[in-house]
């Protein structure tokens, strides 16, 4: 397993519009940029968990895909045992087949995803962001224009299943005559709008992999392959080498790559701009192993118990006095 934390140069940005009201004492507002990445993305809870048990607030959260769905459980009032519960709703190798609605004919993507949205609304039912104790962002990327879309208004379970349709597995949804797909393709690591919500400290969780990681997973793979096959006579290896191949170069895999190529550098360039960025990344992930949440939700509490010293080092660091000069942000945008 890896687990890194990079410590950002970043400056507080200041933000005209942001969603957050200034502190009467002298915390500092903390925001989760909680990056896309399929059920790796359920490491975002166990960073949750660590941080509610520590005592460490978040104040804001802004969410691209996985992520997204991640955030509105949490923005609706959640605490992190209950969002662990209702991931583990779906444990179990087959649980989550039920999540599935394939269109006969596909046409635009072999996927509704209503029942996604309806999946999610078991937990915040139909709460529009202005509902919402607290402030979230949910990125998608218009079908149309292909420019990034931050939701903050509207139905929550809606923008979350536009953020969550991968292209080509889900069908783009439709949102206030715009139709809108994917948020990882456009931003997966929303960290500045996390920072346009007025936050002075911006904590970056990214499960998608570098370079050197898919290089490591790849030399992982190979030494898996070879001890699986090696108590076996030639034919059985031969098969059995037939099998991981198709396994890793599949229609989907192959699709999930290609969009994973962009995704790690858009990411990355993200990471610069945050104050502090965890990492919960294991060789073994896969971004559709759905029916192992307690795997994920264990990893991401791992990676943050890791690093809580520098977590709470940064925020000492950033604790300060309100003056008078510092300006007053609306509750809501």
């Amino acid at each position: 397993m890896e687990a890194t934390v990079v410590l950002g140069q970043s400056e507080k940005g200041e933000s005209e519009t942001g969603l957050l009201s200034a502190k009467k004492d002298f915390s500092p507002r903390i925001a989760l940029a909680l990056s896309a990445g399929g059920a790796k993305g359920l490491a975002h809870i166990g960073v949750i968990q660590v941080l509610e048990e520590n005592g460490i607030p978040i104040h804001a959260i802004a969410g691209s895909s996985m992520g997204a769905y991640v955030g509105a459980v949490w923005a609706f009032g959640h605490n992190g045992a209950a969002m662990e519960k209702f991931a583990r709703d779906v444990e179990g190798k087959w649980a989550w087949v039920r999540l599935l609605d394939p269109f006969p004919v596909p046409r635009c993507g072999l996927l509704r995803g209503e029942k996604t949205r309806r999946r999610l609304m078991q937990a915040i039912g139909d709460a529009t962001f202005s509902d919402l104790p607290f402030p979230l962002r949910v990125v998608a990327t218009n079908l149309r224009t292909l420019e990034q879309k931050a939701f903050c208004e509207g139905e929550v379970a809606l923008a979350v299943q536009a953020s969550t349709a991968i292209p080509g597995v889900c069908a783009p949804v439709r949102v206030g005559g715009e139709l809108y797909f994917d948020g990882g393709v456009v931003d997966p690591l929303p960290v500045a709008d996390a920072r346009e919500m007025g936050a002075d400290v911006v904590i970056a969780v990214n499960v998608i992999p570098t370079s050197s990681y898919m290089r490591n997973r790849g030399d992982f793979e190979r030494e898996q392959s070879e001890m699986r096959t090696q108590q076996f006579g030639l034919g059985a290896r031969l098969v059995r080498r037939a099998i991981d191949a198709l396994k890793q170069e599949n229609l989907f895999d192959v699709m999930h790559r290609t969009m994973l190529g962009a995704q790690m550098r858009l990411a990355e360039q993200s990471c610069r701009h945050a104050d502090l960025v965890l990492r919960p990344l294991s060789l073994e992930a896969r971004w559709h192993d759905f029916h192992r949440p307690a795997k994920y939700i264990a990893l991401g509490r791992r990676v943050a118990e890791e690093h809580l010293t520098d977590i709470k080092e940064l925020i000492r660091r950033r604790t300060y006095e309100p003056s008078a000069s510092h300006h007053t942000l609306a509750v809501a945008a």
